[in-house]
């Protein structure tokens, strides 16, 4: 068993030498050949330099509890915008021009293809550090600076682009975190000029309210029902004050009507009464008591008659005037009320002033009698004028309790409107305090967010906020970054000596040749029973 393994060993060694001897020169120009090609090619490249700088990503500097930075958002997110803008068409033509870029390719290649290749020498990448999470304790990854960098060929042109880019990177950072400081700050002056302007309409559409509703405010319901109870109290006073007051009058009035208003007064020559109608009664009954005695034309009697006559006529005329200033009085009255509300050209007003000029001919025309006009418009009874005296006294009483109650009345009607609206009025004075506190608030907020945008705004322009340092400048190359010729030539020694062997595979595959036993069977497909060993091997005895 041993033996057997040692002779499969040796044959498939001395099949590899075989093969190696057979195929060698396949093997080994391919093999010289690339790696030949790609020494040549590594040496022939132009050597590319590379000069970066290091950024580092300040934080602010002022602490955060004292004055907050209106700049939100990454650092890494800012870092990408910026790359953008100098990225853009513009920018980078700038550069090209400034420092006389690529002029081989001008020309040649389009534009665009120009700015493609300067992007892609360009190259910005961050610089990340592990630090412990405040919260959890586990460590986080952090981007504390970014580098930027520029290849190209010649050393001093890089390093003065990398600069270039470097200076863009803090000047545009800069200018970000200002325009975006002052448009927030900007954006936050014109919120406040709106709130202000909707707190001052507001104020004057309350001012408004109270002095149109300044008797039905809220504050003033209690108030308004207190005295609305008082003033409902007081005119329930004065209504038992004129009922007692009005039954006082009533009864005067019926002591009144028991007693004569005038004293029956005696001429001292006659004996007869003075009053007019209490003289016609005597003389009456006198000429009764005449008549009875002496005949109708006895001298006495006809006197008597005659001055009977008289006294009737008086009387009579006395009614008549009487009846006659009522009507005028009545007239005139009505005269005055119609005035107050037609013109004096109105047919009643005019039909009027014909009846009291009518009616003041009547009264002209009748007699008068002082007599009979002092018996009835001066009383001399005292009773009489002490009981007229009083019902006077009880009628201007109930007149002033009246005006008082009307007075009270319409201050009550006046309280009990104020709190049947008292409701509505306080419901659109809860909408507009409601309105007028939520734009206050809202003032009040954005006041103070404009505060912090300003102090954010003093931050950017004091650059005391979160800024780019650059903490290693670029720098002249000394050495080029590409190509790595030794490891090109490696590559290509290793390329070419795959590509010989695969060859040589490719060739021993394809050739039929019989050298050993096996390859009978590989080609007939049957066993190899004995083998006869080579003669020249054998050795003579």
């Amino acid at each position: 068993m041993e033996q057997s393994q040692i002779q499969r060993q040796g044959v498939g060694y001395v099949e590899i030498k075989e093969f190696l001897k057979r195929r060698k020169w396949l093997i080994i120009i391919p093999w010289l050949l690339i790696t030949g090609i790609a020494v040549i090619v590594a040496y022939l490249l132009p050597p590319i330099y590379q000069s970066s700088a290091t950024i580092l990503i300040e934080s602010q500097q002022v602490p955060e509890d004292l004055m907050r930075t209106t700049v939100t958002g990454f650092a890494e997110e800012r870092i990408k915008a910026i790359t953008q803008q100098i990225l853009s068409r513009q920018t980078l033509l700038s550069i090209i021009k400034e420092f006389n870029l690529y002029q081989a390719e001008f020309g040649k290649k389009p534009i665009e293809q120009i700015l493609d290749q300067m992007r892609s020498d360009i190259s910005v990448e961050m610089v990340s550090v592990e630090v412990p999470n405040k919260r959890s304790g586990r460590p986080s990854t952090v981007n504390v600076a970014f580098t930027v960098s520029y290849e190209g060929k010649n050393p001093e042109k890089v390093m003065k682009v990398a600069n270039r880019l470097t200076s863009l990177f803090l000047e545009h950072n800069l200018k970000m975190r200002e325009e975006i400081a002052q448009s927030t700050a900007q954006f936050l002056e014109r919120q406040a000029k709106k709130f202000k302007e909707d707190v001052a309409r507001l104020e004057e559409r309350l001012a408004a309210f109270k002095q149109q509703h300044i008797t039905e405010l809220p504050e003033l319901m209690k108030v308004n029902f207190e005295t609305e109870r008082q003033l409902r109290h007081e005119i329930e006073a004065i209504d038992d004050q004129i009922k007692a007051v009005r039954e006082r009058k009533i009864y005067l009035e019926g002591q009144l009507a028991t007693i004569s208003p005038n004293v029956p007064l005696t001429d001292r020559q006659t004996g007869l009464p003075t009053d007019p109608v209490q003289r016609l009664k005597a003389l009456k009954i006198q000429a009764m008591s005449l008549e009875a005695s002496l005949s109708s034309k006895h001298p006495d009697v006809v006197k008597l008659n005659k001055e009977i006559e008289m006294l009737e006529g008086q009387v009579k005329a006395s009614k008549d005037r009487k009846v006659l200033q009522e009507m005028l009085e009545l007239k005139r009255s009505e005269l005055k009320q119609l005035l107050s509300k037609v013109t004096k050209k109105h047919p009643d007003v005019v039909r009027l002033k014909e009846e009291i000029k009518s009616l003041e001919e009547k009264l002209a025309k009748l007699p008068k009698d002082e007599r009979m006009e002092l018996a009835e418009d001066e009383p001399t009874n005292p009773a009489y004028i002490n009981l007229k005296t009083q019902i006077k006294s009880a009628e201007l009483e109930l007149e002033g309790l009246r005006k008082k109650r009307q007075e009270f009345e319409k201050k009550w009607q006046e309280y009990v409107k104020r709190l049947e609206k008292m409701p509505e009025v306080e419901r659109q004075y809860n909408d507009l305090m409601r309105d007028y506190e939520i734009a206050t608030g809202k003032y009040r907020e954005i006041m103070a967010k404009l505060t912090e945008a300003k102090q954010g705004e003093l931050l950017e322009k004091t650059q005391v906020g979160e800024r780019f340092t650059v903490i290693d400048s670029p720098q002249i190359p000394e050495r080029p970054v590409k190509p790595n010729r030794p490891v090109i030539a490696l590559i290509g020694f290793i390329l070419g000596l795959g590509v010989g062997v695969g060859m040589a595979a490719i060739a021993e595959s394809m050739d039929t040749t019989i050298r050993v036993p096996k390859d009978i069977k590989k080609v007939t497909g049957i066993p190899v029973l004995a083998t006869i060993a080579n003669v020249k091997n054998v050795k003579r005895g």
